[in-house]
């Protein structure tokens, strides 16, 4: 879809610099200029990257930074230092507005200074960025290699196609005498997007009925309990290995789907002790009193106490997810559309690449590839886990 994609393209980046112009014009107006620019460029880059996906929150980030710069405290009458009498506490909408940018702004800063003193989170950040540009970016300067090379790559002499890593190719050539680099770079997104998505569907799915079994408690609590223990004492892996055996996985969104269903269950029973447990505070028994709604009492009152742990729980699914998909890949259980990570592994197992010397680039690339996209989403928790914690976050 036009303005939807994860791969870099020309509307992309004339997406990006249209809604680039919005940080532009506001720090402009609020002679924040160096912000603006800054902004701009940001957007000009998430919209080539991913058009709209990557464009319009790039915009509300950068838009969020550049308030931040402007605003002042002065101009809060919920900060100010003058008396109470002289303070005049109406807000309009536009005040409101502006006033919750640049707190977001400002959040958005202190993040970024917890992302470069953590030394471990930088260099994962630096990772999961570095996976992300190349399955983005590296399609414009690396073109897919998906013909056989029967007769044109094969060196005198040898009885295979195989061939390790050259100054030609980098990573070597697998058993069709294709570009092993170019399936690495193309072969990531669908593994990585896949996953993510999962995690965030196990995620929400895990905080909504988890949080919601909590507070509302009587049968729904003990419904919703019944259902996440009964999904626990099934085996996991071999229940998917099942399903997939039975339903035709050929869409990738459904993958994602079913990997959400069966992997929420331990992040609710989770959720649902913490809710438990804030469901004591004086905040939230007063918020019942006030008889504020089960809405807003989840995502003002509850969930701001635990973003840090539903954050990192999000990168742990991410990362069991992945390792879902490639199995089931592995063993054959999904379709095998190339490129994928998962499809490298299991064709070079079944052309003897663990026999051959010259094969074994075509095996290990994609298993170094999958592990280090790995190590760096745990090592980016170790910033994470400092931008929202507190306590770690003193001294930003």
């Amino acid at each position: 879809m036009i303005g939807f994609s994860t791969v870099a393209t020309p509307v992309g980046i004339l997406i990006g610099m249209l809604v680039g112009l919005i940080p532009l014009i506001v720090g402009i107006r609020l002679k924040k200029i160096p912000a603006g620019i800054g902004g701009f460029f940001g957007c000009a880059l998430s919209g080539f990257a991913c058009g709209f996906l990557g464009g319009i929150p790039m915009m509300i980030l950068t838009t969020a930074v550049v308030v931040s710069y402007a605003y002042t405290v002065k101009d809060d009458p919920f900060l100010s230092r003058a008396a109470l009498d002289e303070v005049d506490f109406t807000e309009t909408r536009t005040q409101f507005l502006i006033r919750s940018f640049a707190s977001f702004g400002r959040a958005l800063r202190a993040a970024s200074r917890a992302v470069l003193r953590n030394r471990a989170g930088f260099v994962g950040f630096v990772g999961v960025m570095f996976f992300l540009l190349m399955t983005t970016f590296g399609p414009l300067v690396i073109e897919y290699d998906g013909r056989a090379h029967y007769y044109d790559r094969l060196l005198p002499g040898s009885q295979t196609l195989f061939q390790g890593p050259s100054a030609e190719f980098p990573l070597g050539l697998d058993y069709q005498g294709r570009d092993i680099l170019s399936h690495i770079v193309y072969g990531g997104q669908a593994v990585i997007a896949t996953a993510v998505v999962a995690g965030i569907l196990t995620t929400l799915i895990a905080v909504t009925l988890g949080a919601a079994s909590a507070l509302i408690g009587g049968i729904v609590d003990t419904v919703l309990t019944a259902i996440t223990n009964f999904i626990l004492t099934i085996p996991q892996f071999p229940l998917l290995v099942v399903i997939a055996a039975i339903v035709n996985l050929d869409d990738r969104l459904w993958l994602a789907v079913l990997l959400a269903v069966l992997d929420f269950p331990t992040l609710m029973r989770a959720i649902r002790a913490q809710v438990l447990s804030l469901r004591e505070r004086d905040y939230v028994e007063a918020a019942f009193s006030l008889n504020m709604g089960l809405p807003h009492i989840i995502v003002r009152e509850v969930l701001p106490n635990m973003v840090s742990y539903i954050v990192i729980s999000t990168i742990f699914s991410i990362r069991a997810a992945m390792y879902a998909q490639v199995g089931l890949v592995f063993l054959g259980l999904v379709p095998l559309q190339e490129p994928d990570w998962g499809v490298m592994i299991l064709v070079a197992r079944q052309q003897g690449a663990l026999f051959l010397r010259e094969a074994t680039s075509m095996l290990l690339s994609p298993i170094l590839a999958i592990a280090l996209f790995q190590l760096s989403l745990v090592l980016f928790t170790r910033s994470l886990e400092e931008i929202f914690n507190p306590r770690l976050r003193e001294g930003l």
